[in-house]
């Protein structure tokens, strides 16, 4: 994919959006394909305390959410990026209930999870 051409890459995302149901009959005004080479979280040197920075500078805005492994720059697997965007959806209903830096901070890895189970940290539960 890294290699298609830009409009095939539109397309299949027209085509993808449709297929789920978030587009319809409505026509596309535009798009564009952004990409970005050695974007993958690197845990290296001082990482902890730069990223403890961003952290700080990110909380001064009210509204603003970071999720998955990209916006939070941590390596997350798609579960726990999953689970960060429905805890990030619940905060929009209730402002803070919900921590989405404690989701993946902890060495334990969970394969599976239930979000209604989600404690207030938006950890993820250990299955029984």
């Amino acid at each position: 994919m890294w290699q298609q051409p830009e409009a095939e890459l539109l397309s299949l995302a027209e085509q993808e959006l449709r297929k789920i149901g978030l587009l319809r009959d409505e026509k596309i005004a535009g798009g564009f394909v952004v990409r970005l080479p050695r974007t993958y979280p690197i845990y290296a040197g001082d990482y902890k305390h730069i990223l403890s920075e961003i952290q700080t500078y990110i909380k001064q805005f009210e509204n603003l959410q970071v999720v998955g492994r990209y916006g939070a720059f941590k390596y997350n697997n798609q579960d726990h990026s999953l689970l960060m965007g429905i805890l990030a959806a619940q905060n929009v209903l209730n402002p803070g209930k919900h921590d989405l830096w404690e989701v993946n901070s902890d060495s334990e890895y969970v394969e599976e999870a239930s979000v209604d189970a989600a404690s207030a940290t938006g950890k993820m539960p250990v299955p029984q």
